[in-house]
């Protein structure tokens, strides 16, 4: 076994290299039977890798991982040879992927009903974009233009499968939802719409409420986010800080509300401030994803772990963050995010250690199907 926290980082000169390499070095099975993936090292999770190792795949779900001593276990099943690196698709914990924009409402502030999930596009190509990336879950979510923005929704960017359709209610107490020509025009305004609707929740705010709903806080600088962290106390709410660029400044404060923060993108230009933000979460043991935004390119998704383990946060921490950390903050642990025994086989082949930008994604599998890569 080897510790991710042993890799190198590549330098960010890197990043202007082409974005896929040329040559693929495996070929894909055929039919719908169980098979295996072959590789020099299996990342199962931040902290293992499995070298000379196979993934064996069936119905559409790992079935194990098998070091060089239990390959025979595997015999007689068609073999994907590849001579890279071998991960779990990575989960983008927030997005605004595949929806043409049509992300906010214009008039109304309040628009808990509202479900992201009737406007994907599920043939978009920033979905297709997002896998050769390596991504193969998303949150979809409404924009943070409303005060109660609507339900986002969680999908695999390849296949139409629909994770959970009403992931969350996204409630943005912050400048974003505030307009001139419309309630609310002031914070205080915008608190007192949302203690309203908490006083008699009625739909998703009443699931929300009961704890049945777990909530997406967009929020940006200290002052939105104590006053986020105030309403979610009192309302004991459950989910996460979005856009949370600087909750570290409040680390204690955001383990003490049991939220989760999802945070990014970040990129080659980011200033310290965020990325310590970050490193103090992790300090509290606050649970942390990454997410894209608004004209974020996908790879965006895969700097952001960099940048912040560049800036010291722990190469498993950062991995994890991208995958297993996220499902678990999602709900879906026991589908997406590792490559144990029983999840989804969403599996990405690289070149070399995904957390190193000269590495690049050579193929991949959504739910055992291979869906980009080597030899269609």
């Amino acid at each position: 076994m080897l510790s991710l926290a042993k890799f190198s980082l590549a330098t960010f000169a890197c990043a202007a290299a082409p974005a896929f390499g040329a040559a693929q070095s495996f070929v894909a099975p055929q039919g719908e039977g169980a098979f295996a993936v072959s590789a020099p090292h299996v990342l199962v999770d931040g902290k293992t890798v499995v070298n000379d190792a196979l993934v064996v795949v069936e119905h559409g779900k790992v079935r194990e991982v098998l070091d060089a001593k239990q390959k025979s276990k595997a015999d007689g099943l068609p073999v994907v040879a590849h001579d890279g690196w071998v991960s779990a698709g990575m989960i983008a914990a927030r997005s605004h992927l595949a929806t043409r924009g049509e992300v906010e409402e214009p008039k109304r502030a309040l628009n808990p009903q509202a479900r992201i999930l009737d406007v994907v596009d599920f043939a978009h190509p920033e979905l297709q974009a997002a896998l050769r990336s390596g991504i193969t879950t998303i949150v979809v979510a409404p924009s943070d233009s409303n005060l109660i923005a609507g339900q986002s929704a969680i999908i695999k960017t390849h296949g139409r499968t629909v994770l959970d359709a009403d992931a969350h209610l996204v409630i943005a107490p912050a400048g974003s939802a505030l307009r001139i020509n419309r309630e609310p025009t002031s914070y205080p305004g915008a608190m007192a719409m949302l203690e309203r609707e908490f006083e008699r929740p009625m739909g998703a705010v009443a699931d929300v409420a009961a704890g049945k709903l777990p909530v997406l806080l967009e929020v940006q600088d200290r002052d939105e986010l104590a006053r986020a962290l105030d309403f979610a106390a009192k309302h004991k709410l459950k989910g996460a800080l979005s856009h949370a660029s600087l909750a570290g400044e409040l680390a204690a404060d955001v383990k003490k509300s049991g939220l989760s923060a999802i945070v990014g993108p970040f990129g080659p230009g980011t200033a310290p401030r965020p990325l310590d933000s970050v490193l103090a979460l992790a300090k509290e043991s606050v649970p942390l994803a990454f997410g894209l935004e608004f004209g974020s390119a996908p790879e965006e998704l895969r700097w952001s772990a960099v940048m912040c383990a560049r800036r010291g946060l722990a190469n498993d921490h950062a991995w994890n963050a991208l995958t297993s950390h996220a499902a678990a903050i999602l709900g879906l642990e026991k589908r997406v995010g590792t490559l144990r025994a029983g999840c989804d086989a969403d599996l990405v082949l690289w070149s070399g250690p995904p957390l190193e930008l000269t590495s690049r994604v050579k193929g991949v599998f959504v739910g055992g199907v291979h869906v980009w890569g080597g030899q269609q």
